[in-house]
């Protein structure tokens, strides 16, 4: 069976929202969520151009993808953090606003993360 591609872009970005929340800030997150960001917009832009998405991705989120790398690098280039909380804010609100009539977005928001397993306390 094919992989998803568009679905992989999202969960790309979802690795860089969850890296955003839960590991250090420092210039290896900033490395890390550009890589993320970068696997994001080169699927979904290859998803795009074999196919009509059918959960309604068009060129508009690869741009969305693309703002935020550029962000990354920016960061990472300037070795300057501040980009970080915009991107994270950004992504934030894109998921949010998506999941309702996003399949894949709202399948990969509902699966358990690994960052979960073992926080629990007892």
């Amino acid at each position: 069976m094919p992989v998803n591609q568009g679905w992989l872009a999202h969960l790309h970005a979802l690795n860089a929202l969850e890296a955003l929340y839960h590991e250090y800030w420092g210039l290896d997150l900033a490395e890390k969520v550009q890589r993320e960001l970068k696997q994001s917009v080169d699927l979904l832009a290859t998803h795009l151009q074999k196919v009509a998405c059918p959960c309604g991705d068009t060129q508009k989120d690869v741009n969305f993808y693309r703002s935020l790398l550029e962000h990354a690098e920016e960061a990472v280039k300037e070795s300057n953090l501040f980009p970080l909380p915009l991107i994270q804010e950004a992504l934030e609100t894109y998921f949010t606003r998506k999941t309702a009539d996003h399949r894949c977005i709202w399948r990969l928001l509902r699966r358990e993360h690994d960052w979960v397993k073992g926080m629990e306390t007892g």
